[in-house]
């Protein structure tokens, strides 16, 4: 849904379903106890009603982009799964998009123009972009759009002042709302940033207690490698 903000006209990424009554689901990259980054672990996810594939993103030295949460030597990167394959899988499966979350940034143009020619631009979010790195990423994303990884203080979380500056914060990054560590979520913090039009993704939620309290905050997006439990419970289906 557009929403006007301080840059102009706004995407909510990511967006809640149809009835807005949840968030949208992630499955985290090796979910389901699953290799990660692996077509066995995407063909896994997809067996679901999820919403994202979060996949991590890596350069090869002539920045191809392959997919690997640890950087790996050489003889290894050959082997690894390419971002061009997963756009291929996520293609024929039209409501699934991919969060991309990247462990490096040597190659972000190749990337985004990989992305474009796949014609998936519209159905590719960006996280893993942390404050030091957006001056790097910024121009280089392509129109793409991406969210903000951060571990907002205790100020930030709990005091209404806190809370509108980092809404300040997140919107000079140029990014579409926070992608945050769940521990750093509060409900003040995600009130606010809701409010101003920012989405608010949290990561990694894998506790039934932990998932029942972020359900209950007005968030956007969870993500999960237990992707199983948390529809169950998003859908209010006991387990």
């Amino acid at each position: 849904m557009p929403r006007s903000g301080s840059h102009g006209t706004r995407k909510r990424v990511p967006q809640r379903n149809a009835t807005g009554a949840h968030p949208t689901v992630t499955a985290h990259a090796g979910s389901l106890r699953t290799p990660a980054n692996t077509p066995e672990s995407f063909k896994a996810a997809l067996a679901f009603p999820i919403d994202y594939l979060e996949a991590d993103v890596r350069f090869t030295p002539d920045n191809d982009v392959y997919l690997s949460h640890d950087p790996l030597p050489l003889p290894l990167q050959r082997n690894a799964m390419r971002l061009k394959d997963l756009l291929k899988l996520a293609a024929s499966h039209p409501k699934v998009r991919l969060n991309l979350d990247m462990k490096e940034y040597t190659g972000v143009k190749e990337m985004a123009g990989l992305i474009k020619r796949s014609g998936m631009s519209s159905r590719v979010l960006l996280t893993g972009i942390e404050r030091d790195a957006v001056s790097r990423v910024r121009g280089h994303v392509d129109g793409l759009p991406y969210l903000l990884n951060a571990h907002p203080n205790l100020w930030y979380r709990i005091t209404a002042t806190g809370a509108a500056a980092f809404v300040r914060t997140v919107r000079a990054s140029g990014a579409l709302g926070l992608n945050v560590d769940h521990p750093f979520i509060t409900r003040r913090l995600a009130r606010v940033l809701s409010t101003a039009g920012l989405s608010v993704s949290v990561w990694t939620v894998d506790g039934e207690p932990e998932m029942r309290r972020i359900l209950h905050l007005p968030v956007d997006n969870i993500t999960t490698n237990r992707i199983d439990t948390l529809l169950a419970l998003r859908n209010g289906r006991s387990r």
